[in-house]
């Protein structure tokens, strides 16, 4: 005999509520045509994959300020943890060695107090060749970055 709990239907059912049209969340309807990934001003979505878009923005780094790099490497790092430690918070932008792919953003929550810890990235065991970079909407915001 099988069971099934309740408690994922309920998750959906929430979600349901907000994402639905008239709930807390807006959407807007996203059409994607088949033969081409989309660019960096229009809607996330895959190529071919219509669906609606939840986005609360559209993404940019206008406005915020390049705090730290720390540089490619030649080999792999064996890790490196960043931390906010201002309330502003940090994006981190991860490039690939060269520079040619599309970089990968993180956004690390600031403490609710200057000084206090913040989110953290730490990626012990993870390698990772490219260029990190930290930014903030603070230009005098507090953080920590150890690279190894």
């Amino acid at each position: 005999m099988t069971r099934f709990s309740r408690r994922p239907r309920a998750a959906f059912f929430i979600a349901a509520l907000l994402l639905a049209p008239g709930g807390f969340a807006h959407a807007a309807q996203v059409e994607v045509p088949a033969y081409r990934a989309l660019g960096a001003a229009e809607a996330m979505a895959s190529p071919a994959q219509n669906g609606s878009d939840y986005s609360a923005n559209a993404p940019s780094l206008s406005g915020l300020s390049l705090l730290a790099t720390i540089p490619a490497a030649s080999a792999p790092r064996l890790g490196y943890l960043i931390q906010a430690q201002c309330a502003a918070g940090l994006v981190l932008v991860l490039d690939d060695p060269t520079g040619a792919l599309a970089p990968t953003l993180v956004v690390l929550a600031g403490p609710s107090t200057n000084g206090g810890q913040g989110g953290s990235l730490s990626m012990a065991g993870m390698p990772h060749t490219g260029r990190i970079r930290i930014y903030s909407s603070s230009a005098v915001c507090q953080m920590a970055a150890r690279a190894w």
